[in-house]
């Protein structure tokens, strides 16, 4: 998979969020979606947190988001099928992807094959994360790992 991100055409470096995620937007009435909290990854140093990068690292952490919100039902309520979770994650992520793509003018496929390795890195940093902090938690990245390297096209 990151060989198939190194043989595509890379968008040029910008200031990211670092750390985008669900718990990072709020809507507000009258103001739409509003990003919060441009720390970025708080267990990195600082000059790493600002340094410029691919705005693609924010849509990918979103969309790990996305899938943390299918994960944690399946955890918080195993009786509940699945099925309802995964659909709601896929389209939320067909709908900010959409919406990203609409606002920024880019043609952002979700498959795009940069995007597919970033989002892999961010579950991989999960995975680590949540063995340590929270290890009822670690299968919600380690499912998105295999799916990742099983079917970097795939949405959950």
């Amino acid at each position: 998979m990151y060989r198939r991100a190194l043989e595509v055409e890379w968008p040029p470096l910008q200031r990211i969020h670092g750390d985008l995620h669900l718990g990072q937007v709020l809507q507000v009435p009258g103001q739409g979606w509003v990003l919060l909290d441009f720390e970025g990854e708080p267990l990195r140093p600082m000059p790493e947190r600002t340094r410029h990068d691919l705005s693609m690292r924010d849509v990918a952490g979103m969309l790990r988001s996305f899938d943390y919100v299918a994960g944690s039902i399946r955890l918080d309520d195993p009786e509940r099928s699945p099925d309802a979770a995964r659909a709601w994650a896929r389209d939320a992520r067909d709908a900010f992807v959409a919406g990203y793509a609409g606002t920024t003018g880019s043609d952002l496929d979700p498959r795009h094959p940069l995007l597919a390795a970033l989002e892999l890195d961010k579950a991989v940093y999960e995975a680590i994360y949540e063995a340590r902090n929270r290890p009822t938690w670690v299968a919600i990245p380690l499912r998105a790992i295999a799916r990742l390297v099983e079917r970097p096209a795939a949405v959950v």
